[in-house]
């Protein structure tokens, strides 16, 4: 069963599924981010700084992890992420 503390089931920002505390990032205090996943967040901060599509080029690497083609991730990527608490405008 889920921890209360995940209130999220993926990183919002690239898309990685967040199944254990271990993935998650880290806020400034050192308590786990319900957000965002350790690679991508640490310390209260996004560790790459880069745009969205910047950020898609990156993650549709790993499109056979997904168990997607690379172009298939990417495809995927491009729509989930405009989706996601990072990439969303206020």
């Amino acid at each position: 069963m889920a921890s209360n503390l995940m209130q999220n089931t993926i990183c919002q920002s690239c898309g990685m599924p967040l199944t254990s505390k271990e993935q998650m990032g880290l806020e400034k205090d050192g308590s786990a981010s319900v957000d965002y996943c350790k690679y991508c967040y640490e310390r209260g901060e996004f560790i790459h700084k880069v745009s969205m599509q910047e950020c898609i080029e990156m993650c549709s690497l790993y499109g056979a992890q997904a168990g997607m083609s690379n172009e298939q991730f990417k495809a995927h990527c491009t729509k989930l992420f405009p989706t996601l608490k990072r990439w969303q405008t206020s």
